[in-house]
């Protein structure tokens, strides 16, 4: 199978994200979608790891896209990613502090909601 159409396979979202269209002002949204479409097609396919990631990565530009709240959260904290000098793949830990920062929005917006109990 060709390695494009594997990869393709472990995004459902990449067309719906490549067809997204970002505010006329908005200049982080289409880096980020070209850092998605860059990092996708760089992952070794046999490593879990990297397929893995893809998998998150493009459930959180999705998420990224579809949820204005998480939008503006994302755009409030990429400004602020930073990278060790000693790294050895960039593009790599720009892609797990994204990961980060989506981690971090899911658990402080998800309530725990309680059911009480009526007697």
């Amino acid at each position: 199978m060709d390695r494009n159409k594997q990869i393709l396979e472990f995004c459902p979202n990449f067309y719906k994200i490549l067809e997204f269209t970002p505010y006329e002002d908005d200049k982080i949204s289409g880096k980020l979608i070209k850092l998605y479409q860059k990092y996708i097609f760089e992952i070794d396919v046999n490593n879990e790891e990297d397929v893995e990631s893809v998998k998150q990565l493009d459930h959180v530009i999705s998420k990224y896209i579809d949820d204005y709240l998480f939008r503006k959260e994302m755009q409030k904290q990429i400004v602020n990613i930073k990278i060790r000098k000693d790294a050895k793949d960039i593009l790599k830990e720009i892609i797990k502090s994204i990961l980060k920062i989506f981690d971090n929005y899911e658990e402080y917006t998800t309530r725990v909601i309680y059911i009480s109990r009526w007697i």
